[in-house]
């Protein structure tokens, strides 16, 4: 006898496959930063230091904050890369939080490089229309089905 399960199983659309191993490696390249910020940043600050301008406004700073400072890049870095390996993974298994999270996410990148596309800059364009052209893929029905979203807009 054959068990039967409740709900349909559905294979993951090829576009969402690519973009879940796109954030899963972008979550190992935010993690190699987060690590490298733990150590590199200190000779950055040297650097920095050693040039009278910088270490003019860096001499107004106070030490604990400079000393702060790989910490804090570090482990911002390494946040992120949490959160876009757990949204990786949300996608590989066809997650409805990550479907919400994704586009919510893609329309704060618009709205972030609004500035950038009064400016003509090339990188906010390219932004842009990557986060609409996401936001577009989204919303297609055979992918709101995979996700198990209906209706959603």
């Amino acid at each position: 006898m054959k068990l039967q399960t409740r709900h349909k199983v559905m294979k993951r659309p090829v576009g969402v496959t690519i973009l879940a191993i796109i954030d899963g490696l972008l979550a190992l390249l935010l993690a190699l930063l987060g690590v490298a910020a733990f150590f590199l940043s200190r000779l950055i600050l040297e650097q920095m230091q050693a040039e009278p301008e910088v270490s003019d406004v860096l001499a107004q700073l106070p030490p604990a904050l400079i000393d702060a400072f790989p910490k804090v890049l570090g482990g911002v870095f390494l946040v992120l890369a949490l959160a876009n390996g757990a949204i990786a993974i949300g996608l590989w298994v066809l997650q409805p939080w990550a479907w919400y999270l994704n586009l919510g996410l893609q329309a704060l990148g618009i709205f972030s490089n609004l500035g950038g596309l009064l400016l003509v800059n090339p990188v906010s364009l390219a932004s842009v229309a990557f986060s609409g052209f996401y936001i577009y893929y989204f919303l297609q029905r055979p992918i709101q089905e995979a996700f198990g979203v209906r209706n959603a807009f």
